[in-house]
């Protein structure tokens, strides 16, 4: 019997908030913490996101499908003996999701019951702490899609703690070698393992909350595999006696490369999955953009912590705490742009189509139209109650709940999300869309001016008493953006060209201020990478399951890629919502042709 174990070193990219469900007098959302205040990632959290990962992976590797990718109704059909338990590959490395009392054999050898414990068992990473790894609390705020305000009406404004760019956590996780496993079973064990640590170390580990608005991406460093012999009485007593069994075993040499190398040749090719598996939310790639944002002007991130360090009314976000060399766009400021304006194109196209659809006269029709194929909801326009009169533009989620098309406790399908939901995310599904906190790049120090700003009374022309604020603006500052996509489709792809098009020619404006005229951006220069699962191109060595295309903004064969993607999206937005999610309401066709004095055109 062996005692295995991989040892690492989580390594922030980005801020980190791994939260606890709690708060206090100084943030909404506190950082996770053991009895002794240390602040630690769960091993639940580590070995959830190792799950999720595989668990979509695993058809391409070979192995079988696991329930939880199942479709509800999918679930429900299987018969009897497919309901008292899930034995595909993941279930076995990370226990069953479906347990059952029956006995069955496996492995060759009947055991106690059906389910079975995971036989990785996950430790808490702690926070290798140094001394300046300090805490921060980060502000964030809802944006009314209509007026590109704060959302105060629907009470979107919270903050939390947060752990800065950099912090180290002790990674540790053990391989279990129950009587009944194979050594077919633990080398498949192995395998899998090995492919989600290689992604890890590639630097596409998420992890804690508000992923997907820019927090928790890490890479993992230092991995390490080691074995001891448990079967040697000498070995054991040694490891019975040392409190850190892990530090005494015997170091693996390439361990993972081995092992990834195996699992490469296992790849099965997306066009001979079965179709019934294709279907299924497998992985089929990644897309990821990195690019240079480039100020024009005065650029400010509004943060409450800064602003209170400096004594200015507003001051910009800090990578760490009193650190004016390292500003930061956050993630969620630059997806929060994306997706308004990603909405407004969407919402365009599809009131094109209704005005070409349908003749002047007919506002009716042309009002049906976009009610049944608006594309992007307003996900902050929420009923709270089912008496409550609808609004134009109302959520998925809310259509979902008061229209009765599915109980709030129900799972559902990607068809009843509108494609905006789809892409970003709502309250019923996650995003596959992550947008990353934005360091500072630039070659100099960064500069800061001092503005001053004052209300003007409308009555007297004069300044308005206590309107006085003042602001510490960044100017022309230079920032690295990374946007990652799982499993990118083609008019997701078409959609996203349209967006960072208009922010590379500077349409866009990014953070606090736009109004005063701070936030105005260009792209400068970044660079397009896919990654598939390729087994015909993939080679011995690789550091991914993944075989990477790298292709720069400026390439002329990425133009042609993008004509498709967009023609492709220019088709999808056409989408029809199902029945019950038609929109209640619009606020275009026959509601502003008194205002303007005409036909609306």
């Amino acid at each position: 019997m062996m005692y295995r174990v991989i040892t690492g070193i989580l390594k922030a990219r980005t801020a980190v908030h791994v939260g606890s469900g709690e708060g206090n007098e100084l943030a909404d959302l506190l950082l996770r913490r053991d009895t002794e205040g240390n602040i630690l990632i769960p091993g639940t959290a580590i070995a959830g996101a190792l799950r999720s990962m595989l668990t979509r992976l695993a058809p391409r590797l070979g192995s079988d499908v696991c329930v939880e990718l199942l479709p509800p109704k999918k679930r429900e059909e299987r018969d009897e003996d497919e309901q008292k338990g899930c034995t595909c590959s993941i279930c076995r490395l990370f226990g069953d999701v479906e347990p059952s009392d029956e006995t069955p054999a496996r492995g060759g050898e009947e055991k106690e019951g059906y389910s079975a414990a995971s036989r990785l068992l996950v430790f808490n990473a702690c926070l290798i702490d140094d001394g300046s790894a300090e805490t921060l609390v980060r502000d964030g705020v809802g944006i009314n899609r209509a007026s590109g305000a704060a959302a105060r009406a629907t009470g979107a404004k919270f903050d939390m703690e947060t752990l800065p760019a950099g912090a180290e956590f002790a990674l540790r996780m053990e391989l279990r070698e129950p009587r009944y496993a194979t050594e077919e079973e633990i080398e498949a064990d192995q395998r899998l393992l090995a492919v989600a640590l290689a992604e890890w170390k590639e630097g596409r580990a998420h992890l804690g909350g508000d992923v997907a608005r820019g927090l928790g991406a890490f890479k993992l460093e230092e991995v390490e595999y080691k074995e001891h012999d448990l079967d040697d009485p000498d070995g054991l007593m040694t490891f019975l006696r040392e409190p850190r069994p892990w530090e005494e075993a015997e170091d693996v040499e390439d361990w993972l490369k081995k092992r990834l190398d195996g699992a490469i040749q296992d790849t099965v090719e997306e066009d001979n999955l079965p179709a019934d598996v294709a279907a299924l939310p497998v992985t089929l790639g990644w897309a990821e953009w990195t690019f240079t944002l480039q100020a024009e002007g005065p650029f400010l991130t509004n943060d409450a912590t800064s602003s209170g360090m400096s004594g200015f009314d507003h001051a910009p976000l800090l990578a760490t705490g009193g650190d004016w060399t390292n500003p930061v766009l956050p993630g969620s400021s630059l997806r929060g742009v994306l997706r308004s304006h990603a909405e407004r194109i969407a919402r365009t196209l599809v009131t094109h189509q209704a005005i070409e659809k349908h003749s002047p006269q007919e506002r009716k029709k042309r009002a049906r139209h976009f009610r049944g194929h608006c594309p992007a909801c307003d996900p902050l326009a929420q009923r709270r109650k089912p008496e409550e009169e609808s609004t134009a533009l109302e959520s998925c989620d809310s259509l979902l709940r008061y229209e009765k098309v599915i109980s709030e406790n129900e799972e559902i399908v990607p068809e009843q999300l509108c494609p905006a939901c789809r892409l970003f995310g709502s309250t019923r599904r996650g995003s596959r869309l992550i947008v990353e906190d934005a360091p500072y790049c630039g070659e100099e120090l960064p500069v800061y001016k001092m503005l001053d700003f004052l209300a003007v009374d409308r009555f007297t022309g004069g300044g308005a008493e206590g309107f006085k604020f003042d602001a510490l603006a960044l100017w022309k500052p230079t920032f690295e953006a990374r946007i990652s996509l799982e499993n990118p489709e083609d008019w997701e792809l078409g959609w996203l060209t349209l967006v960072l098009r208009d922010l590379a020619e500077g349409w866009l404006r990014v953070g606090f201020g736009a109004s005063k005229g701070f936030g105005k951006v260009t792209v400068t220069g970044g660079t397009l990478r896919q990654g598939r699962l390729d087994p015909a191109r993939a080679t011995s060595g690789q550091s991914s399951i993944f075989v990477v295309d790298e292709i720069s903004f400026d390439n002329p064969a990425l133009l042609e890629e993008q004509h498709l993607w967009v023609a492709a999206f220019n088709k999808h937005v056409s989408w029809e919502r199902p029945e019950g999610m038609h929109l209640p309401a619009d606020n275009y066709f026959g509601v502003v042709d008194d205002v303007y004095g005409g036909e609306a055109q």
